[in-house]
């Protein structure tokens, strides 16, 4: 049977029709596969966050219940100043030691800032936007923030104390951290900002990044999975406890509410 014989026995519109098929089936297989993929990323982030959160707390129980530092103020958090002395009780440095792996302090000084977007890194997670070019080996680019509000600078000396674990009111309420935005995430609330990949985040610096929802961990332990819409108003305030929210972002919200 030649090729002409036998496309004369379809119609057009029966071509029409396969082939339409055929390219809903292709949208389908792509579509399960990319959900598969955002699954898979989400577990792989959730235990690194959890690993995390483990390292958070056998810091404090080292550290006299200290919390370790959100950032290194004043120059910023460049490779060069996580590496300065002022940042050692920094998270991203104190943690990671903790893990038994380099700080970002001794990556930098190295010379070898690739070594922080490498799957194995505790602080890389699968799933983000890191840049695709070099630039992101010019500073550290953070997918994970420190909850900013835990911190607050005393308004008489200027200090920031670092605080402490038994300061934390509502431990299973109380985010310690997030998956905060970076340039390239996609914006949930209109009235999100701050996509700044520094180490510290607030709730409008929460990313949903696995299908519109992100990973808070609380100072308990324990992870969940949440939308920006969960924490935020569309006008940007954060909900309360008493507007129904379960995330607490301050060490006492009877003091400092969110």
């Amino acid at each position: 049977m030649t090729r002409a014989t036998f496309l004369s026995g379809f119609t057009a519109m029966e071509l029409l029709v396969a082939i339409s098929v055929v390219m809903v089936l292709a949208g389908l297989t792509m579509q399960v596969m990319k959900n598969g993929r955002q699954k898979a990323q989400q577990v792989r982030a959730t235990q690194k966050i959890k690993d995390l959160g483990a390292a958070f707390v056998a810091y404090t129980g080292e550290n006299g219940g200290l919390l370790p530092r959100e950032n290194h103020s004043g120059s910023g958090d460049t490779w060069q100043a996580a590496s300065e002395e002022a940042a050692t009780e920094v998270w991203y440095n104190a943690l990671t030691l903790n893990m038994s792996q380099r700080s970002v302090g001794e990556i930098g000084e190295a010379g070898e800032p690739q070594l922080f977007y490498e799957d194995g890194y505790p602080l890389f997670v699968p799933g983000a936007p890191y840049p695709k070019s070099e630039k992101k080996l010019e500073n550290p680019m953070f997918a994970i923030g420190m909850n900013s509000r835990l911190q607050r600078r005393d308004n008489d000396t200027g200090d920031k104390p670092q605080g402490t674990l038994a300061s934390i009111q509502a431990p299973g309420n109380t985010v310690i951290f997030l998956e905060r935005g970076m340039p390239k995430d996609q914006m949930v609330v209109r009235s999100q900002a701050n996509f700044s990949a520094s180490p510290k985040a607030g709730p409008k610096a929460f990313a949903g990044r696995h299908n519109q929802k992100g990973l808070l961990l609380f100072a308990d332990g324990h992870v969940e999975v949440k939308s920006p819409r969960e924490i935020l108003t569309g006008s940007g305030k954060v909900r309360t406890l008493e507007e129904g929210s379960s995330v607490v972002w301050t060490r006492d919200p009877d003091d400092d509410p969110n």
